[in-house]
């Protein structure tokens, strides 16, 4: 009896050994199937899932699931750490997969991020709120707030250069005009400087003036009234689009100003003053160079509103600009090259923010050679910048700025039939 009691025991040991080994083949048989299974199955429903549709084959894990390989990450997935995760810059996707240090040896060592990172969804155009009918335009500037502290000599520095502008340089003139130039370049100050319409006619009152004593030749550059009165007027309205529509408001003002110096009043006052007059290479042509300096300083950034562009084109400018760039000598070359950059900016190259069609509006003539040739009828039209370009181009000294402004005319010009070539590039100006 003991010894059919002991089989027993035995037989039922075996049983439960083989019941274990069963179990144990079938967990096993399970997890290799599931791993082996159709990307089209739908995902364990032990994991959190995120389902947009109905369709259960097409729900994902929450925390992404990585591989040797890279794979899409969707963007409302966590990443688990210790991830290699790359950009595709084509696609925008991001992808991941499994950190392998023997393939980058430099990175083997540094420490991973233990956290899973959160991937926030990009909001989409439907997300946007839509501005309401008749809204005002979006201002990328917004308001330009004053400084929590202001300066107390800013005001004080502005009245001084109202006082009289015309007068010859004193040490509280000066004083005043470094002030200004120092805090022009702050949107605040440089739209308080751009508000003032007597604040702005004192200053180009300063940028006109040509006698001796108005100009200091004595002095170095930087400390010469003009110049400071060139350098305030262009840090105040440059990327600066309220004080820009400031001068705007003012600018008719500003024209029909007038100055002490009697030259600063003669002719069509700023626009005139760009045209070079006097005898190439003498003492007057090296000023004359000097003060375009100054006055294309300030053209450049006024230039970038429209009214006094329409303003500008209306009075010959783009003639004197023009005057400009056939004026030949050493003192002219980098104004020259301003010149170029200038027309680029605002009327060719829409990438530097240019307006295309303003200018050119008119086609270029038949017979270029007689039309714009030297003392031709239209030689300073706005027809004949290729011929002239053409021709300053044979000097390779300026063919650096001459030949990419001449391609990008060609291709504005509205009865272009050129060929396309190679867009030059805004640095090439």
């Amino acid at each position: 009896m003991k010894m059919k009691s002991s089989y027993t025991r035995s037989l039922n040991k075996i049983a439960i050994l083989f019941a274990f080994i069963s179990v144990l083949f079938f967990s096993v048989s399970s997890a290799s199937a599931s791993a082996s299974s159709s990307p089209s199955e739908s995902p364990s429903a032990e994991a959190e899932l995120i389902c947009h549709t109905d369709n259960p084959a097409e729900c994902y894990p929450k925390v992404f699931s990585a591989t040797e390989e890279f794979q899409v990450v969707r963007e409302d997935q966590d990443l688990p750490p210790g991830l290699h995760v790359r950009l595709d810059i084509q696609t925008g996707q991001k992808q991941a997969k499994l950190y392998d240090p023997k393939e980058n040896p430099a990175l083997e060592g540094l420490p991973v991020d233990r956290s899973v990172v959160v991937v926030d969804p990009e909001a989409s155009d439907d997300d946007q709120p839509q501005a309401r009918p008749g809204a005002p335009a979006y201002e990328p500037v917004g308001a330009v707030k004053a400084p929590k502290q202001k300066n107390e000599g800013f005001l004080r520095a502005l009245e001084t250069v109202k006082k009289d502008p015309g007068l010859a340089p004193s040490d509280e003139l000066d004083a005043a005009l470094q002030d200004l130039e120092d805090l022009s370049h702050d949107m605040y100050y440089g739209l308080q400087i751009a508000e003032d319409s007597e604040a702005l006619r004192a200053l180009f009152c300063l940028l006109a003036e040509r006698d001796g004593a108005a100009v200091a030749p004595d002095r170095p550059l930087t400390e010469r009234p003009g110049f400071l009165a060139s350098s305030v007027l262009a840090s105040s309205i440059r990327n600066n689009p309220p004080a820009l529509r400031a001068v705007e408001a003012s600018w008719d003002a500003v024209v029909a100003g007038r100055c002490r110096d009697p030259a600063a009043n003669k002719g069509s006052g700023l626009y005139a003053r760009l045209e070079p007059t006097s005898e190439p290479g003498t003492a007057a042509d090296t000023a004359e160079a000097y003060f375009a300096r100054l006055d294309l300083a300030v053209w450049d950034g006024l230039l970038k509103s429209p009214r006094i562009k329409a303003e500008f084109l209306k009075n010959d400018g783009m003639r004197n600009f023009l005057r400009i760039l056939l004026r030949r000598g050493n003192a002219w070359e980098d104004r020259r090259a301003k010149v170029a950059r200038i027309v680029s900016d605002v009327f060719l190259d829409d990438e530097a923010g240019a307006v295309l069609g303003v200018w050119p509006t008119e086609s270029a003539p038949g017979d270029a050679a007689a039309a714009c040739g030297k003392g031709g009828p239209d030689a300073l039209d706005e027809g004949c910048w290729e011929h002239h370009l053409e021709a300053i181009g044979l000097d390779s000294r300026d063919a650096g700025w001459s030949e990419p402004l001449l391609d990008m005319l060609r291709r504005r010009r509205p009865d272009s039939t050129r060929p396309a070539s190679r867009q030059p590039t805004r640095d090439e100006l």
